[in-house]
């Protein structure tokens, strides 16, 4: 039987509110990782809306007397969040709540009850347990609605900060303060969010520097099978539909870096400090306006998972294969791990996989057809598995019968038929789906966005070598 932990895993945030006046006398030192203050940082007081600036010693403080009633946050509506490994629920009135852990086996880990629980927020830290670094299945029972989220211990610090639908429809929000936040961003520095629990005492917050400079070379890759498999908790991947929780303008391309970011982080830890832009063009952007894969993906050079380089410029890229690129990967571009794509398990054989989303032209521009037609070629501009779209793709290794490697260039001569990397063919659909054995062109009537040899893999570049 599993243990029944004590409620003391579940930080509660105090519930109830104050009405007298309220002083604010907070202080505190800002650092880096290296324990040297950091000067000008601005330092926010976010529900009161003050700002200070750190001094030359890193310090600040927020000086306000008895002049404002404060009144700590209470949740405006009943959700759930899994965020970092911390899972947060907030509770607009008394319920009982039942926590629940199994393994993907099915197995029952752990069970938290909580037979009646008043108004507020709770937090339970999920990857500090004991089954923290294994793949969970979490069912929380909030009365008599129940949610099931996923648990995935890669995303520690980094991936799991995504919107999650709770089955009721709510929006899993982000982790709320006890009575405010704080919040300090400096250049050069992550943008770091404090919640605290009074507004008298001290304060020390340390900053983490934007730096890539430590990483090995690492740049570009075709996203695997198997990571689209992880991060979208399905064996057909995600289809046509890369938005990985985003919402609003744009958020088919914003999901499709957070995916690229994810599988890079995965591979090389910390790689994620590295701006990541999936290689993917759209009709419509965050602005509304059509963006160019080749737009998206900085000035190079870029290097796959083993340092071997790709590409050096944009010029270099923008031909059959990348011109350059190292003649171990040229033909065969390599996934996350720096495998080559077209035999991820080298303890079986080669698969067909080639065909690899772009919504691109041979320029790395919107694909347009002959007459000119922009639309169905980006699956509602990454947005969809439904839309009976026709989504261009490249190969990220040129088929057998599609032409071989001329004359020291780096190109490949494809006779007529196209074997283009960004650009060689339309896919039959969007809806999610993977066919690794050759079947020629296709099987007609089946619209998945990998029938014909393929799984709805994109190409990953980040701005930063």
């Amino acid at each position: 039987m599993p243990r029944v932990p004590e409620w003391s895993v579940i930080y509660i945030i105090s519930a109830f509110l104050t009405v007298s006046a309220q002083n604010i006398l907070l202080s505190g030192v800002v650092t880096n990782s290296s324990q040297e203050p950091v000067q000008g940082a601005k330092v926010t007081l976010i529900s009161h809306d003050l700002t200070v600036t750190t001094d030359a010693t890193g310090a600040y403080s927020f000086i306000k007397v008895g002049n404002r009633n404060v009144f700590p946050i209470l949740p405006s509506h009943q959700n759930i969040a899994l965020v970092k490994g911390i899972l947060t629920i907030c509770l607009t009135g008394s319920s009982p709540v039942v926590i629940e852990l199994f393994d993907f086996r099915g197995r029952l880990l752990d069970r938290i009850i909580r037979d009646n629980t008043i108004a507020g927020e709770y937090h339970v830290n999920i990857a500090e347990q004991p089954y923290g670094s294994k793949m969970l299945l979490l069912r929380v029972n909030i009365g008599s609605e129940s949610t099931v989220l996923r648990y995935l211990p890669f995303f520690n610090g980094f991936c799991g900060n995504r919107e999650v639908s709770t089955s009721s429809g709510a929006v899993l929000a982000k982790m709320q303060a006890a009575v405010d936040t704080i919040k300090v961003v400096a250049t050069g520095y992550i943008e770091k969010k404090v919640g605290i629990e009074s507004y008298e005492g001290v304060n020390d917050i340390s900053l983490e520097k934007e730096t890539v400079a430590n990483l090995e070379k690492f740049s570009f890759f075709v996203t695997s099978l198997e990571g689209l498999r992880t991060l979208s908790g399905s064996d057909n991947g995600f289809g046509g539909d890369l938005r990985f929780g985003k919402t609003g303008p744009g958020a088919g391309l914003l999901g499709a870096d957070s995916i690229c970011a994810c599988l890079a982080e995965m591979s090389m830890p910390g790689s994620s400090a590295k701006k990541w832009s999936a290689f993917l063009s759209v009709l419509h952007g965050i602005d509304g306006n059509q963006v160019n894969a080749i737009d998206r993906i900085g000035e190079g050079p870029w290097y796959d998972r083993m340092g071997r380089l790709v590409a050096n410029n944009k010029g270099e890229l923008l031909n059959e294969r990348p011109i350059n690129a190292d003649e171990a990967i040229i033909n065969d571009l390599p996934n996350e791990y720096g495998i080559p794509n077209h035999r991820p398990d080298p303890t079986v054989a080669a698969v067909d996989n080639h065909m690899t989303v772009t919504g691109s032209n041979q320029n790395g521009e919107l694909y347009t057809d002959g007459s000119g037609e922009t639309e169905g070629n980006t699956c509602d501009d990454w947005t969809s598995t439904t839309v009976r779209d026709r989504p261009r793709v490249g190969l990220s290794w040129p088929r057998g019968s599609f032409g071989r490697t001329t004359g020291g260039t780096g190109k490949v001569s494809m006779g007529g038929m196209g074997g283009h990397w960004i650009s060689a063919m339309n896919a039959w659909g969007c809806e999610a789906g993977y066919e690794l054995i050759e079947t020629g062109a296709g099987t007609p009537g089946v619209y998945t966005i990998g029938n014909g040899g393929g799984y709805g893999g994109f190409y990953c570049f980040a701005h930063q070598p």
